[in-house]
C-alpha cells in the first residue's frame, strides 16, 4: 500500500509501498512531488489523479482478429481501437505458384487509416482452418524458389497496402519435412522484413497442445517470430467422444477417460515449459463464440455440435428455459436446457475477466481475440468491454466517474480530514507505474 502525505503547503511524502497481495510481487513506485498553493482543500475538492501511462499500456498487447468477410456486420467504423494494440486481418493465403489469394480482393483502406489514425497496427494473417487456405503451404514452403515467390508477394502486398507486418496462421504442419520447411520459410520472411522495414512484425498463431506442438520448431521460431498468439479454444467440438468446454482455464472434473482433457492453464505450462516458450511471448486466445452441444449434461455423449457467436448464443437464451451454471472447478460457465436437450458452454465476462488476471499474474503477453465482431449486440460488445476492464490502463480520478479503472487500483479513505494542516491519501496499485498526484482547489 503507498501512504502519501498532503501538507497544506503542499508537499508530498511517500511511505512505504506494497503491491495488492494478489499479485504475491513487490513493486516500486516513483512519486512526484508537486507544490500546491498553500490552501484548504476540501475532500469534495481535491482532485486525484493516479496515471499509469503510455509504457505500462505497452506491457500487455490486445490482439483482435477481423476477417475480412465482417466488413458489413463490422465497419471499420465501428471497431473499438483503444481496446486494441493490434488488428489481424483475415485472411490471405498461397496459391499453388507462390501468389495471393484473400478472402476478399478488395483492399479494405478504411479499415488500415482507420487503425492508424488510432495509432495502432495492423497486420495481415496468412492462412486460417479452411482447406482451401491451408492446402497450399506445405508445397509452397517446400520449395526454395516457391518459398522466395511467396515471401516477395507477401512484401510487395504488405507495402502497397500499409500493413505493419504478416501473422502467419498455418493450422498447420504435420510431418517432420513441414516442421523443417515453415521454421526456413519464417527465417527467411524475417529476412526479407529486414531488408523493407525493420518495424514489421511476424506473429504466429499456435496449437494449445502437443498435437500440433510437436511439429513445430519453437527454437528455430523463436528467433525470428515477435510472439505467438495461443488458440486456447477449441478443447472440444464435433470431433470429441463427450461435451465439453470450449475453453475452461482450468481441468475442473473434466474424466480422465476423456481424450479431449485440457485446460489453459495446462496449456500454458506446456508451451512455456515443454516447448520453452518465454511467457512475454505468449498471448493467450479468448474466443467470442462458444459450442451448443445436443445434450444436456456436461460431459456426455451427444448428439450434434455447432459453434454459435456469443451474439449468437444470447438471442437463443431468450427463448426456451435455460439454467445458468457456473462450473467452479473450471471457472468456466454453461447453460442447460431439458426440452429440446442442449448444452452451450462458452466465455462470458466473468471468465473473461479470470482470464485475463490469469495472463497479467502470469507475466503472459497479452490477449487474443476470435474474432472481434462474434460478441456484437447492437453497439454493444461485452466481451470487449471486460478486455477493456482488464488490460487497458486509464487515468482514474477522484470527482469524476471514469470509463475503466484499472484492475487492481484501490483508494482508501484519506485521514484526517483534509481541513487538517495535512492529509494521508492512501492507494494500492497491482503494477510498477508512475504516479501524479495533483491538488486543486478550484
Amino acid at each position: 500500500m503507498q501512504m502519501v502525505s498532503l501538507s497544506r503547503d503542499g508537499s508530498f511524502n511517500a511511505g512505504n509501498f506494497r503491491s495488492a497481495q494478489r499479485n504475491r510481487r513487490n513493486y516500486s513506485v516513483n512519486v512526484i512531488t508537486m507544490k500546491i498553493a498553500p490552501r484548504y482543500l476540501p475532500l469534495s475538492l481535491l482532485l486525484l489523479s493516479i496515471v499509469i501511462p503510455s509504457f505500462a499500456h505497452a506491457q500487455f498487447r490486445v490482439v483482435g482478429y477481423y476477417p475480412m468477410w465482417e466488413r458489413t456486420t463490422m465497419p471499420a467504423s465501428s471497431i473499438k481501437y483503444n481496446s486494441l494494440t493490434h488488428i489481424n486481418h483475415a485472411f490471405a493465403w498461397p496459391n499453388p505458384d507462390g501468389s495471393l489469394s484473400f478472402d476478399d480482393n478488395v483492399v479494405d483502406t478504411a479499415l488500415i487509416n482507420s487503425t492508424h489514425r488510432a495509432g495502432r497496427k495492423i497486420l495481415l494473417s496468412f492462412g486460417g482452418a479452411g482447406t482451401a487456405q491451408t492446402q497450399n503451404f506445405a508445397a509452397v514452403t517446400a520449395d526454395s524458389g516457391l518459398r522466395n515467390t511467396f515471401i516477395n508477394n507477401i512484401v510487395s502486398h504488405l507495402s502497397a497496402s500499409h500493413y505493419d507486418g504478416a501473422d502467419l496462421d498455418w493450422e498447420g504442419p504435420s510431418t517432420l519435412a513441414q516442421k523443417t520447411n515453415e521454421a526456413a520459410f519464417v527465417k527467411e520472411l524475417r529476412s526479407a522484413f529486414r531488408s523493407v522495414d525493420t518495424t514489421w512484425l511476424i506473429t504466429m498463431a499456435i496449437g494449445a497442445s502437443d498435437w500440433s506442438g510437436q511439429w513445430r520448431d519453437f527454437a528455430t521460431l523463436l528467433q525470428y517470430v515477435d510472439w505467438f498468439n495461443a488458440m486456447e479454444y477449441d478443447f472440444h467440438g464435433s470431433w470429441s467422444s463427450v461435451s465439453g468446454h470450449d475453453a475452461p482455464l482450468m481441468i475442473g472434473t473434466d474424466p480422465n477417460t476423456d481424450p479431449d482433457a485440457l485446460s489453459i492453464v495446462e496449456s500454458i505450462q506446456y508451451l512455456a515449459g515443454t516447448r520453452a516458450i518465454p511467457k512475454n511471448k505468449l498471448v493467450l486466445g479468448l474466443p467470442f463464440y462458444g459450442k451448443s452441444f445436443g445434450t444436456s449434461t456436461l460431459y456426455s455423449s451427444y448428439t450434434g455440435e455447432a459453434d454459435l457467436a456469443y451474439s449468437d448464443i444470447i438471442t437463443m437464451l431468450k427463448s426456451g428455459t435455460w439454467t445458468y451454471v457456473w462450473d467452479t472447478g473450471s471457472n468456466a460457465p454453461y447453460y442447460t436446457s431439458s426440452s429440446p436437450a442442449k448444452l452451450i458452454t462458452l466465455d462470458d465476462s466473468a471468465s473473461i475477466a479470470l482470464k485475463c488476471e490469469y495472463v497479467k499474474t502470469q507475466g503472459l503477453a497479452g490477449v487474443m481475440i476470435w474474432e472481434l465482431s462474434e460478441d456484437l449486440i447492437g453497439q454493444n460488445q461485452p466481451l470487449m468491454d471486460a478486455i477493456d476492464a482488464e488490460m487497458v490502463p486509464t487515468e482514474v480520478a477522484l470527482g469524476r466517474a471514469p470509463k475503466v479503472v484499472p484492475v487492481g487500483f484501490v483508494l482508501h479513505n484519506n485521514y484526517p480530514n483534509p481541513f487538517n494542516p495535512s492529509t494521508i491519501i492512501q492507494f494500492e496499485l497491482p503494477v510498477a507505474s508512475r504516479v501524479t498526484i495533483t491538488g486543486n482547489s478550484n
